[in-house]
């Protein structure tokens, strides 16, 4: 390990010789190269981490993950690139914590209400703005409270039988924290990773200056 580090380094400094006196601006190029295939990393992995600790129902948790990419700048201390999510429940999924209701009860699907499969989404009819006035007059829907005093929204599938559709019973619920982001984090933001990578994105620049082909 000391061994391959020392390499690293020693090379760097090679590389970093070589490419200031080919372009003042292939520094800056591959070490944008280097932080964006670093976010790069991280997003492929952290992707890989959902897939593998959550019960991942619609693309829609997927595709809120994000890289943002750097540019070449002549401060380099200046460039960054990032990776994460715009999702508003993966940060809790991440860390762990407490989901508490906005009302008086959190509105949980059922097994009935995920049509028999806990990795199926919620049907669009069974979605809670969907279901208009609950109790009213006319509607399907209707609050009742099962046996064991769980009150719960249920649905009038025929004359003869009803359905749970969703478990009102709880003002909150605590969720376990799965590091599928931090785990990513630790595996690639690294002095070894970058140094690597850096070295190879250093042997491009130098071999496109000289139009050498690879």
């Amino acid at each position: 390990m000391a061994r391959d580090m020392f390499s690293y380094e020693a090379d760097i400094k090679k590389y970093n010789k070589t490419l200031r006196k080919l372009s003042t601006e292939a520094i800056p190029r591959a070490i944008a190269a280097t932080l964006n295939r670093q976010a790069e990393a991280t997003n492929t992995q952290a992707l890989t981490n959902i897939k593998k600790k959550l019960i991942v129902r619609t693309p829609f948790t997927t595709k809120n993950l994000r890289v943002s990419k750097s540019r070449p700048k002549p401060d380099i201390g200046a460039m960054y690139s990032k990776a994460g999510t715009i999702s508003p429940y993966l940060p809790i999924q991440e860390t762990g914590g407490t989901i508490r209701a906005k009302n008086e009860r959190l509105p949980i699907p059922t097994l009935a209400g995920r049509r028999g499969r806990w990795d199926r989404p919620i049907p669009p009819s069974l979605r809670m703005n969907r279901m208009g006035e609950i109790g009213t007059e006319g509607s399907k829907f209707f609050f009742m409270t099962s046996r064991g005093g769980k009150k719960g929204i249920f649905y009038r599938k025929s004359k003869k039988k009803i359905v749970k559709v969703r478990d009102i019973s709880k003002r909150f619920i605590r969720i376990k924290p799965t590091h599928w982001f931090s785990e990513a984090v630790r595996k690639f933001h690294n002095r070894r990773f970058l140094e690597k990578v850096y070295c190879m994105e250093a042997k491009k620049e130098i071999a496109r200056i000289k139009g050498v082909k690879r």
